[in-house]
């Protein structure tokens, strides 16, 4: 017995020993990270210059998870999410691991992706080892907007060798509109969704529509969305309204090309965006719009209707421009139908079976 008792603890404490070991080698490649990136950019701890984004937490390396690589970029660059310049970008778990660090006093950035084998390395050998040794890509550009558009085959090399591994629109879209003093929340959005595209500002401009039309006013009332047809809008208010399609707060149903067609005609040539409900479970009764989104206006608004620039920019230029409308989110959103549902008539529009726009007579 007392063997097995000695046997058994032995255990535990090499078990323990190597879970340790694995996060301090997970640590440790967020500080040699963050260490290359403050030396290619020129930077200080504190810098709030420094935007630091990061699949670290989502990604996992060998079966190892990698969110302790988070501690290491903080403890280096001074960089926190609670600062409002470091954030986790939504990838799937089976993705490499990658560090992105960009200065937006001068448009620089680094992307470092780092070498699976990297996370057997102890502490003592990754600070001894060659950068790449660690990562096994480093790539560095400026991907300031206004620079690249002035600089094209720059712009150009970023996009078409993919300097990124992929990420170049993401990070770069995230990038400039962080450094352009977005929102807190917006940034969660665009990073939730796993990039920034001119579908999330449209959902956040939605967003901002529908809380001033019908505000929330109790605990009891929340926000349904019945994303008909789905698009990038849906991702932004999962995060804004925490409508979650595990938690019943959003739906989903794709419309054809022809009810698009034939919908876009009837209503001005609006797209429509979906019915957008305030329900109170209490009362089991709420108040609903049916919103559309005016893409025309939009391309007009942000001078991206008849694009001659780079193939890889209007989208990123609307990103940019799009921000000037955040607060007046009626330029482009508004209301073709107000109605009230109960709970007969709100779980018409959930069900299958049954064709939202239909139930709310707009179709």
């Amino acid at each position: 017995m007392i063997r097995f008792i000695l046997c058994s603890i032995c255990i535990v404490f090499i078990l323990s020993s190597y879970a340790l070991a694995d996060d301090a080698a997970i640590r440790g490649i967020g500080v040699k990270a963050a260490e290359k990136a403050m030396k290619e950019l020129s930077f200080e701890k504190g810098d709030e210059s420094i935007l630091v984004l990061t699949n670290a937490g989502y990604a996992i390396v060998s079966g190892m998870t990698t969110q302790k690589a988070l501690k290491g970029l903080s403890e280096a660059t001074g960089c926190s999410n609670g600062d409002g310049n470091l954030f986790q970008v939504l990838r799937a778990h089976w993705k490499p691991l990658w560090f992105y660090f960009f200065n937006r006093d001068n448009g620089e950035a680094l992307y470092l992706e780092v070498k699976s084998e990297a996370l057997s390395m102890s502490s003592e050998e990754l600070k001894a080892a060659a950068d790449d040794a660690v990562f096994s890509r480093i790539s560095k550009a400026n991907v300031d907007l206004d620079y690249m558009l002035n600089n094209s085959d720059e712009g150009n090399r970023t996009f078409d060798e993919k300097i990124f591994s992929g990420n170049e629109f993401s990070l770069v879209g995230i990038s400039n509109v962080w450094a352009r003093n977005a929102s807190f929340d917006f940034i969660q959005a665009a990073s939730f969704h796993d990039h920034l595209c001119p579908g999330v500002t449209s959902g956040y401009m939605i967003a901002k529509y529908v809380e001033r039309e019908l505000p929330i006013n109790s605990s009891a009332e929340t926000y349904r969305v019945i994303a008909v047809p789905p698009w990038c809008k849906d991702d932004a208010l999962q995060i804004l309204w925490d409508a979650t399609v595990g938690k019943s707060g959003i739906f989903v149903m794709a419309l054809t090309d022809t009810e698009k067609n034939a919908l876009k005609a009837r209503y001005n040539q609006s797209d429509v965006a979906g019915i957008f409900v305030r329900w109170n479970d209490t009362a089991k009764q709420g108040d609903a719009l049916v919103l559309t989104f005016n893409w025309t206006r939009m391309y007009e608004l942000t001078g991206t209707k008849d694009w001659k620039g780079p193939s890889w920019a209007p989208k990123l230029v609307m990103d940019v421009r799009m921000m000037d409308y955040w607060d007046e989110p009626e330029v482009a959103v508004s209301v073709i139908k107000r109605f009230q549902v109960d709970q007969n008539r709100l779980s018409q529009l959930q069900n299958s079976g049954m064709h939202p726009l239909k139930v709310a007579g707009v179709m």
